[in-house]
């Protein structure tokens, strides 16, 4: 209607004014409803993540707070891309291959961390929808012990260690066995 009233005027540079303004204000109600499109998204996804890896672990174990996705957003590259959609932290091995079939049903990317100290940026989120996989919680350490490997003509010192035993231990636990 203001356009109406301006073109009765004679203002044309008014109504060409009036049309861009249009224009602009509904761009900005697009745009706006889009993002709040996404909040509803990200809650439905969220539902439905803990829904389905909760099948798999415990509920703490799934974590979506602010404190665990921002301590999970770069590794010690310090390269920051996107934030992790999720984190998991498993409490078992015998978990981990039934969150990545969950993280897979829910098209999230899986990246696999330790204490997240290495500088290949292999820890780095590149998407929003990343669930990280945390592996610090297992800590099996096994004692040295002597094993047949194939190819090898003598019994050489192995250690088993879960995914998230700190190196350190590792060399550790080699160096207290003589080696």
């Amino acid at each position: 209607r203001r356009r109406a009233d301006l073109r009765d005027h004679g203002d044309e540079a008014g109504v060409e004014r009036a049309a861009r303004v249009e224009t602009l204000v509904q761009a900005a109600r697009r745009a706006i409803d889009q993002f709040a499109s996404e909040f509803q998204q990200t809650y439905d996804l969220r539902r439905r993540a803990t829904r389905v890896l909760g099948k798999v672990t415990q509920k703490d174990n799934i974590k979506f707070d602010g404190l665990s996705r921002v301590a999970h957003v770069t590794d010690a590259t310090d390269w920051r891309v996107e934030y992790p959609f999720v984190v998991l932290t498993p409490d078992s091995e015998a978990e981990i291959a039934g969150m990545i079939k969950a993280c897979f049903e829910l098209g999230l990317t899986v990246i696999p961390r330790g204490g997240g100290t290495g500088y290949t940026g292999g820890a780095v989120p590149l998407t929003p929808f990343s669930a990280v996989l945390n592996t610090e919680k297992l800590e099996q350490l096994g004692p040295v012990e002597m094993t047949d490997l194939p190819g090898v003509d003598r019994k050489v010192a192995t250690i088993f260690s879960g995914a998230g035993v700190v190196t350190r231990r590792v060399t550790e636990a080699a160096e207290h066995a003589g080696f």
